[in-house]
């Protein structure tokens, strides 16, 4: 995986959408998956309750998208960012794209639950745990391991620590699945121009 000699900046700075994902899987159709934020009761709340994303590109920075209408909105101000643990319907719509694609992960060991190993690698900076990918990983309650990728090039998604978003890398198909899937927020990426901006869960 190319991110294993990645040694880039620190992870608040925007860095291209593309160098989330392995080189491998960078002619894939991408796009960035939003994840939701909770408000003080704890529900789920979309971006797009707030921000049409389909209207911005992929680069959209949540503080920035939001600013502008925290004042007619107050709300806003109360969102909390999920910080890369997942809701039921975004888990279910990742893992059903998934299907039966067997995948590799990074998980970053400063998470409190985090395997404990010698053998670690390192991107952005950061040092990470490399495993398998098992289904409870994509489960509501759990936090998505912010790297996925399968050796055959068809799926992949890097996101930042504690992150708000994924950016995902996908044969046609199942980049078709993710972007019509009602259940989830989308925009479409373009390599050329898109960053993918400090999470929201920084």
């Amino acid at each position: 995986m190319a991110h294993r000699s990645a040694a880039l900046a620190e992870s608040g700075w925007h860095t291209a959408a593309r160098d989330f994902v392995p080189e491998s899987h960078r002619e894939l159709p991408m796009l960035r998956v939003y994840l939701p934020f909770r408000n003080r009761a704890d529900d789920v709340v979309r971006w797009s309750r707030y921000v049409d994303v389909e209207e911005h590109p992929a680069s959209l920075d949540w503080f920035e998208a939001t600013s502008r209408i925290a004042e007619d909105e107050p709300a806003v101000r109360d969102l909390v960012s999920c910080m890369g643990v997942l809701d039921s319907a975004t888990a279910d719509a990742l893992r059903e794209a998934m299907g039966d694609i067997s995948l590799r992960c990074l998980r970053w060991i400063g998470y409190a639950d985090a395997p404990q190993t010698d053998s670690t690698t390192r991107v952005f900076g950061e040092e990470f745990v490399d495993a398998d990918l098992v289904p409870g990983d994509v489960e509501a309650g759990h936090r998505i391991p912010e790297f996925a990728w399968d050796v055959d090039g068809r799926l992949a998604w890097g996101s930042r620590l504690y992150p708000d978003s994924l950016i995902v890398a996908a044969e046609p198909a199942v980049f078709r699945q993710l972007r019509n899937d009602a259940r989830l927020d989308t925009a479409s990426v373009r390599v050329d121009r898109d960053v993918l901006p400090a999470s929201s869960g920084d």
